[in-house]
């Protein structure tokens, strides 16, 4: 079988695009790291010289998360999707389809019926699945039908682009 279709992220991240994959700040990170820090070096310096060893012993411990905590989210590599006109974040879904509905699906799709995706059952599992990106707001989405074959995801529909009412059916399915 042929893959005539070009995968949701590659169409997203193509020159011509108007959505970005920006990475997250690490300021967070920091500023967990440089709070527990603190927690901790009050809780060893200043609390012990006093008569609550409970007191510096707990806030000893949670410096001590928090360093742990700012330290991971650091070096986490978070990405995101971002819309460039409006500088709106896209979350990434992963929706699975039950099989007998491949029919149903592919044609809402094609025809894009997107108000009738709620006549769709979803599954915990399967070999069909829909990857969507889309908006909180429900103004901006992006969808492609996938089928697993073994090993891999390939993309069964082109990506798919919705605005406004067609986007907000998408995200009202996610919901």
């Amino acid at each position: 079988m042929e893959n005539k279709f070009e995968y949701l992220d590659n169409v997203v991240l193509a020159a011509d695009s108007d959505i970005v994959k920006k990475q997250k700040s690490p300021l967070k990170g920091i500023l967990i790291l440089l709070v527990g820090a603190g927690v901790l070096y009050w809780g060893a310096v200043h609390v012990s010289s006093s008569s609550s060893d409970v007191l510096s012993s707990f806030l000893i411990i949670v410096g001590l998360i928090l360093i742990v905590w700012g330290i991971i989210a650091f070096f986490m590599k978070g990405e995101r999707y971002v819309v460039k006109s409006t500088g709106k974040v896209l979350k990434k879904h992963k929706v699975y389809i039950a099989p007998n509905y491949s029919t149903k699906l592919y044609q809402l799709v094609e025809d894009e019926k997107y108000e009738d995706l709620h006549n769709i059952s979803r599954t915990n599992q399967s070999n069909l699945s829909m990857e969507i990106l889309c908006e909180d707001d429900g103004q901006y989405a992006l969808l492609q039908v996938m089928e697993f074959v073994p090993y891999n995801d390939i993309p069964m529909s082109p990506v798919k682009v919705c605005r406004g009412a067609q986007a907000q059916y998408v995200a009202d399915f996610l919901k």
